[in-house]
C-alpha cells in the first residue's frame, strides 16, 4: 500500500514545486513545437504544391496520429511511467519535426504525409501524459493548478508564433527552422522529464491485502454518466476553440476587414487564453469548477454572438476577446474533474482525450458544411449550441458531485514519487 507523504514535511512543498515546473516546461515545449508547424502551414502547402482539399487531408494527418497516440498511451504510461514516457514521446516528436523539415527540402509529398502522422502520434501521447500529470498535481495541491499548466502551452504557442515570424523575416527556410526547433524540443524536454518522479504514472495501486486493482476499461468509463457529461463539456470548449483558431481570420476578411486586423484578431483570441489560464486558478479556488464552466460558457457564448452580429454591431474585437477569455479554461476544469479518483484517472484521461481529438477532427467538416448552407456567420451558431449544452451539464465537474471522490489519505504513485529523492536523475 502506498503511503502519503507527511503533510508537514518541509520536503513536500519543494517536491510539488519541482513537479509543477517540470510539467509546465513540457506543456510550454509542446506549444512551441505545434505553433512552429502550424504557422509554417502556408509554406508547407506551397512547397508540396497542395490544393485546398489536399491541404485539408494533410492537416488531418496530424489529428489521426494524435488520436492514435492517445489510444496507446494509457497502457504504455502505466507500464513505463511518466518520466520514461515523456522522454520517449518528446524525442519522437522533435525527431519527427526535423524529419518533416528534411522531407520538405526533398519535396517528397507522400513521405511528408506519413511523417506528419508520425508527428501527431507523440503529440497525442504527450497531450495525454502531460494532462494526466496535471490532474494528479491538481488533486494533490490545495489550489487549482491545471489552468496555469495549460497556460504554459499557450505561452509556448505565442512564443512559437513569434519565433516563426522572426526567423521568416530573417530569411530562415522551413527546413532549418524545423530541424532547429526539433532539436531544442528534444533537449528541453529531456531536462524537464528528469524532474518527474520515477514512479509517476505507473499503475501500481494495490488494494488492502495485496490484491491488484482490476483494470478499468474505456467502456467502463463511457458508461459513467458523469464522465459522459464531462466529455460533452470538453467537446464544446475544444470545438469552440478550433472554430476560433481557424475561422476568425477568415470571417473578418470576408466581412471587409483587412488581413492585418484579421491577424490582430487571432492574436487577441490567443491572448485571452493566456490571460485567463494564469488567473483562472485563483478564480477556480474561489468559486469552484462548476461555476467556472458555467460562467466560461456564458462569456464565450456572448463573445460568439457579438462576433456573429459583426455586420450589424461592428465590434468584432470585443467579441473575439470575450470568446477567447470564455473558451480558455473549460477544458482545464474537465481535466481536473477527471482526476478526482486516482484509481480511474488513467482510463478517464483516455476517454477524455479521445473525445477532445474527435472534436478537433470534426470542426472543419461541420463548419464547412454549415457554411455552404447558411454562410460562415450562420455556421458559428454550432459552437454556440455546444457551449449552451456545456453550461447545462456544468454540475458534472463540481467538486461536490456525488461521483467526485475526494483525495484520500493514501497518495497515488505520482505523489509518492514526488519526494526529492525520486525526482533526481
Amino acid at each position: 500500500m502506498i503511503t502519503a507523504l507527511p503533510t508537514l514535511s518541509p520536503r513536500v512543498p519543494r517536491a510539488m514545486v519541482v513537479w509543477f515546473w517540470s510539467i509546465f516546461a513540457l506543456f510550454f515545449t509542446r506549444g512551441v513545437l505545434l505553433a512552429t508547424w502550424s504557422n509554417r502551414g502556408p509554406e508547407i502547402r506551397e512547397t508540396l504544391n497542395l490544393d485546398l482539399p489536399s491541404m485539408g487531408w494533410y492537416a488531418a494527418c496530424l489529428s489521426v496520429g494524435a488520436v492514435t497516440g492517445v489510444l496507446i498511451s494509457e497502457r504504455l504510461v502505466g507500464r513505463i511511467g511518466s518520466r520514461n514516457f515523456s522522454l520517449l514521446s518528446y524525442t519522437v516528436m522533435g525527431s519527427a519535426l526535423a524529419l518533416l523539415g528534411l522531407n520538405l527540402e526533398w519535396k517528397n509529398v507522400l513521405m511528408s504525409f506519413i511523417v506528419t502522422v508520425l508527428l501527431g502520434l507523440p503529440l497525442g501521447m504527450a497531450d495525454y501524459d502531460n494532462n494526466l500529470e496535471a490532474s494528479n498535481i491538481d488533486r494533490e495541491s490545495p489550489k487549482s493548478r491545471v489552468p496555469a499548466l495549460s497556460g504554459g502551452f499557450s505561452v509556448g504557442v505565442l512564443l512559437g508564433a513569434l519565433l516563426v515570424g522572426i526567423v521568416s523575416t530573417a530569411g530562415m527556410g522551413i527546413t532549418p527552422n524545423f530541424i532547429s526547433i526539433g532539436l531544442i524540443v528534444i533537449a528541453l524536454s529531456a531536462i524537464a522529464s528528469l524532474f518527474i518522479g520515477k514512479t509517476n504514472g505507473r499503475m501500481a495501486h494495490v488494494a488492502e491485502g495485496g490484491v491488484r486493482a482490476a483494470k478499468i476499461s474505456f467502456k467502463d468509463i463511457a458508461r459513467e454518466p458523469r464522465s459522459r457529461q464531462i466529455a460533452v463539456i470538453a467537446f464544446a470548449f475544444v470545438f469552440a476553440e478550433g472554430v476560433g483558431v481557424v475561422w476568425i481570420p477568415v470571417a473578418l476578411v470576408q466581412n471587409g476587414f483587412s488581413p492585418a486586423l484579421a491577424a490582430f484578431g487571432y492574436t487577441l483570441f490567443g491572448l485571452g487564453f493566456v490571460v485567463m489560464r494564469f488567473v483562472g486558478g485563483p478564480i477556480t479556488d474561489r468559486i469552484g469548477r462548476r461555476n467556472v464552466v458555467l460562467f466560461s460558457a456564458i462569456t464565450a457564448s456572448a463573445g460568439i454572438i457579438i462576433f456573429i452580429f459583426t455586420p450589424v454591431l461592428g465590434i468584432p474585437l470585443l467579441g473575439i476577446l470575450l470568446w477567447g477569455l470564455g473558451d480558455s479554461i473549460g477544458l482545464a476544469m474537465c481535466i481536473a474533474a477527471m482526476g478526482d479518483d486516482e484509481k480511474r484517472v488513467h482510463a478517464r484521461m483516455t476517454f477524455l482525450w479521445t473525445i477532445v481529438y474527435v472534436a478537433n477532427i470534426v470542426v472543419g467538416p461541420i463548419i464547412g458544411q454549415l457554411s455552404g448552407a447558411f454562410g460562415l456567420m450562420g455556421a458559428l451558431v454550432a459552437p454556440l449550441v455546444f457551449l449552451v449544452a456545456a453550461g447545462l451539464v456544468s454540475r458534472a465537474v463540481g467538486e461536490s458531485h456525488p461521483d467526485a471522490i475526494p483525495t484520500s489519505s493514501s497518495a497515488p504513485a505520482s505523489v509518492a514519487a514526488a519526494d526529492p529523492k525520486d525526482v533526481s536523475a
